[in-house]
């Protein structure tokens, strides 16, 4: 398999910080069978959810940090230029941008909003379960 773009919504990064369940992204990312794209308003965001009093109890600003370095060492990021405005939820919309600026292969979110698009040009956009399915 080529090594396919994707970007991570920022819930599934909580999800991953709460369960502590990254086996399968990390042998994806460190086989480069994926790449992982980001934009400073993915990083924004992630950084703005995550210190969320609600979160404190589930993970370490130790935590925080070793995603943050898991960034800049598998990322790459884009510079947005898109303003797609496609999401029910506006401000969702950064990541369609990001998908279609990055060439994305595949948007991968829980968010409903986004889910219901199925696709941005040539970004798939699905669920964690179903990427994992569909790359095996």
């Amino acid at each position: 398999m080529k090594n396919k773009k994707i970007i991570l919504d920022t819930n599934l990064w909580i999800s991953f910080l709460i369960t502590k369940q990254f086996t399968q992204i990390d042998q994806l990312v460190e086989s480069k069978k994926i790449i992982l794209m980001f934009s400073d308003e993915l990083i924004t965001e992630f950084i703005d959810v995550v210190n969320r009093p609600k979160f404190e109890k589930y993970f370490s600003k130790k935590d925080i940090k070793k995603i943050l370095y898991y960034f800049d060492d598998f990322g790459e990021m884009i510079k947005v230029k898109s303003d797609i405005k496609l999401c029910r939820d506006p401000k969702d919309n950064f990541l369609l941008n990001l998908s279609v600026d990055s060439k994305a292969d595949y948007l991968i979110t829980g968010d409903n909003d986004l889910l219901v698009l199925d696709k941005i040009e040539q970004t798939r956009i699905m669920t964690f379960t179903e990427f994992i399915k569909h790359i095996e």
